[in-house]
């Protein structure tokens, strides 16, 4: 059978599988052509996505054949060992794919000989890029010559076919075809190999970032607050009433965002650019919130067509859902059969995802409308027909002369097809649409909760449900799962009706979720697990009233939670429950304030504490909100305003950004270029913001990380969003920001690095100031050595901008040490 290659990263995984099972499923000792026509061809191919036409086989040089030879011209030779030839490779504390070439030559003869062959043959044909493998073992590495086990090189290694499976992103991104012509394995052993930056001084720090244990009082707090504010939504006594108190119209503008508003409305514009007006999508609320998919398109026979919602992550479509069947569309929903499946948590253990929604729809049918669907009376009467053709047939004379065999034969019948379960509950819905003359309405939601494949197979779903059981369908889309899904096919192939939730304005969710709260905790909203905890539902309600107060009363808190979670509600929700027993903020005084002075207001910097330090003492990049801006990845000082230049030119108004306020890839990197920043450390810094979501393409990407860092294809646009537009037009350059960021930038200057590793550790705030006025002043040193002067960034307005932060810490300063 014809070898067809991969086409897609999702099916060389698909091949390799399949050749891991059928490898180990016997056992072999094949010599080398076995091993190259039963294992090497079909990695090559069938998983890392070689046309057949591409490989040239025992192409003769001379008096040597190579095995393979990649691309045309040649991109790549590989040398092919028999797999009884097992590579002894250098032990590792980790799964780790990229080692020193000169230690797996010196483990391993045989491989060190392979090694030594295909380098040959590279530098003989003007190839640079070879890999010696047995079929189990890969070695992927830059030929050199005069290689020997001195050599200080790089090389990618997988271990056996089960490594490679584990890091099969990685071998995709720098071996396929697409890879190889982009050189990505060179950047990444050139990355791998490049002179390191300075040690940073979180090394200096016992147990970083020194986890900060909350009281039981704190830590009781925060379970209170999770519960009336983050979980509220779950408890059944309260859905109903809580979706009719607290929803908020999507796609309302917000007030204090730090980008433009063209810019906001086209949050979703990029995924449909050739959309026409009358058949692309339309957003659920349209000016002054009137609702655009209204009761009305519910109604109608939508015939083989389900709606997609698509929305980012968190911005409300689970909400907009329970919307619509308890109040905006509640007369329709009354009159319909309602089936709401939830792909997420409850079906994350689940290996069947149509058994999950068959359940799921069963469980509501009983539960909603006491419909049980394998009764005996439902299915005979369901059944009408069926048992009316069988009493003519075969068996039916048997009703007088044998009713019990009758009786067990009619069983029989009935029995098989209730067991085929996907056609019995579809015949179930369709015999109660019928009688009861209702409307079936399902809706597949949290599906992207779920992997990518896991969503590609609820969309096929949902068009079965929708075309098959003539039912009206939603399912809920993040908008990467609908882009890719358009690109393989899986959406093109049926037709979708689609809508799009852009998120609610941070203001008023935030107002209206805090005073559900405080009904709850003042008792006006009775919910059963809290009667046994009265005494600390008090103190609660005091800290809510203190957070409602703080928040409309303080512009600048406005501005950081609208634009710090970037639309994403559950985020905020999350972010605000946490000040509730937070070990960084003592939001407890503010109940023995109130008591004294009948106000308090919780200050900016105590929202600013959780977003920066978590729950812990340290800034730590892996577990805070913020990201740092100033951290490095090369040698190169001027790299620390690699990534406050790229914020910076994304929110420059210039001809390089659309509409939408996507700018190029590729003018990002030559505009930095211009100023002496490496393409690899723009690369570099570009991922890591993506990652942070400090900045978003069109696509939505995600960048995998392993040793070797972020990997991935590099979509061809970004854009700012409000997280990033914060960190660099509030954040930057304040006393607050700094001071974390002091543990984790590298400082190239050895004065300026002692004198902070003296202070690191310490806690007063006179020494937190000097280590932030240090590294401002390193930064600002570093910032003159730039010969250009870019027009979409100014350091030094910055710092002025900000100085109003360090004077306020100066005067605090001088009154302690006045007293």
């Amino acid at each position: 059978m014809a070898l067809i290659e991969a086409a897609e990263l999702s099916e060389g995984v698909a091949n390799l599988d399949s050749l891991i099972s059928e490898v180990n499923g016997s056992p072999h000792d094949w010599n080398e052509a076995e091993t190259r026509f039963r294992i090497i061809d079909r990695l090559i191919i069938e998983c890392l996505g070689w046309a057949p036409s591409a490989l040239k086989l025992e192409t003769p040089h001379a008096r040597e054949y190579t095995d393979y030879e990649l691309g045309t011209p040649v991109a790549s030779i590989w040398e092919a060992k028999r797999e009884g030839k097992q590579f002894e490779i250098p032990r590792r504390t980790s799964n780790a794919v990229l080692h020193n070439l000169a230690s797996v030559m010196l483990c391993s003869a045989d491989c060190s000989d392979a090694i030594t062959q295909v380098n040959n043959y590279c530098l003989l044909r003007g190839v640079s890029l070879a890999v010696a493998t047995n079929g189990h073992q890969i070695v992927a590495f830059r030929a050199e010559p005069n290689l020997n086990s001195r050599t200080k090189a790089k090389c990618l290694l997988f271990d056996s076919l089960e490594h490679l499976r584990m890091s099969f992103s990685r071998a995709w991104q720098t071996l396929s075809p697409q890879a190889v012509a982009s050189g990505a394995l060179f950047k990444l052993l050139e990355k791998s190999g490049a002179p390191k930056p300075p040690e940073k001084l979180s090394a200096m720090i016992p147990n970083y970032p020194q986890f900060r244990e909350p009281t039981d009082l704190q830590r009781s707090m925060a379970d209170i607050a999770e519960l009336v504010l983050l979980s509220i939504e779950e408890q059944p006594e309260l859905e109903k009433k809580f979706y009719e108190d607290c929803y908020c119209e999507s796609g309302a503008l917000g007030q204090h965002a730090l980008i433009s508003k063209q810019m906001l409305a086209a949050r979703y514009a990029s995924l449909f650019p050739d959309a026409e007006d009358a058949a692309g999508p339309q957003p659920v609320s349209g000016k002054g919130g009137k609702p655009q998919l209204t009761p009305a398109i519910l109604a109608e026979a939508i015939s083989n067509r389900p709606i997609a919602l698509v929305g980012d992550v968190g911005v409300g479509k689970s909400s907009f859902l329970k919307h619509l069947m308890y109040v905006s569309a509640f007369a329709e929903f009354q009159h319909a059969i309602y089936a709401y499946v939830n792909l997420g948590r409850k079906g994350a253990l689940t290996e069947s995802l149509t058994e999950l929604v068959l359940d799921q729809i069963e469980e509501s049918l009983l539960a909603n409308y006491g419909i049980d669907v394998m009764k005996s009376d439902f299915v005979k009467s369901m059944y009408k027909k069926e048992i009316r053709r069988f009493e003519g047939g075969i068996w039916g004379d048997l009703r007088e002369t044998d009713p019990g065999k009758f009786q067990e034969k009619l069983l029989e019948m009935l029995g098989e097809k209730q067991a085929k379960r996907a056609d019995h509950l579809r015949l179930a819905i369709e015999y109660l649409s019928k009688e009861k003359r209702k409307q079936i309405i399902i809706a597949l939601d949290n599906a992207d909760q779920r992997s990518f494949d896991v969503q590609q197979e609820a969309f096929v779903i949902a068009q079965n449900l929708a075309a098959d059981w003539r039912a009206t369908v939603f399912i809920s889309v993040r908008p990467r799962t609908f882009f890719l899904s358009k690109r393989s096919g899986t959406l093109a192939a049926y037709p979708h009706r689609i809508f799009t939730i852009a998120p609610p304005r941070v203001d008023e969710v935030l107002e209206k979720r805090l005073v559900f709260a405080l009904d709850i905790a003042e008792g006006k909203i009775q919910l059963e697990r809290l009667k046994a905890v009265s005494f600390r539902l008090g103190n609660i309600a005091t800290l809510i009233r203190v957070l409602l107060g703080s928040i409309d009363r303080l512009d600048p808190v406005k501005i950081f939670l609208e634009n710090i979670t970037d639309g994403n509600v559950r985020e905020l929700i999350q972010f605000v429950s946490r000040m509730f027993g937070n070990p960084n903020v003592d939001l407890h005084s503010s109940v023995r304030a109130l008591a004294d002075t009948a106000d308090y207001i919780i200050p900016l910097h105590d929202f600013w504490k959780v977003a920066i330090q978590g729950d812990y003492q340290y800034y730590d990049p892996e577990k805070a909100l913020a990201a740092n801006l100033f951290d490095v990845t090369t040698n190169d000082r001027r790299e620390h305003f690699t990534l406050p230049l790229i914020l910076g030119l994304l929110d420059e108004k210039s001809p390089r950004r659309s509409s939408e306020g996507f700018v190029n890839y590729n003018d990002v990197v030559g505009a930095l270029q211009e100023l002496g920043i490496k393409p690899i450390a723009v690369e570099e810094a570009i991922r890591r913001a993506n990652n942070k979501k400090l900045i978003e393409a069109p696509e939505r990407v995600t960048f995998e990380e392993d040793q070797g860092g972020l990997f991935g294809s590099m979509p061809t646009a970004f854009r700012l969003n409000t997280i990033g537009a914060y960190h660099l037009k509030i954040w930057m350059t304040t006393f607050n920001y700094l001071d974390a960021m002091c543990v984790d930038t590298p400082i190239f200057d050895e004065v300026t690095s002692l004198d902070i590793k003296e202070k690191i550790r310490s806690l007063s705030l006179s020494d937190r100031y000097e280590r932030a006025v240090k590294l401002r002043d390193y930064l600002s040193n570093i910032w003159t050595s730039f010969e250009q002067i870019p027009s979409f960034f100014d350091w030094e307005a910055l710092c002025r901008s900000s100085e109003e932060s360090f004077h306020r810490v100066a005067v605090s300063i001088s009154r302690r040490t006045s007293y």
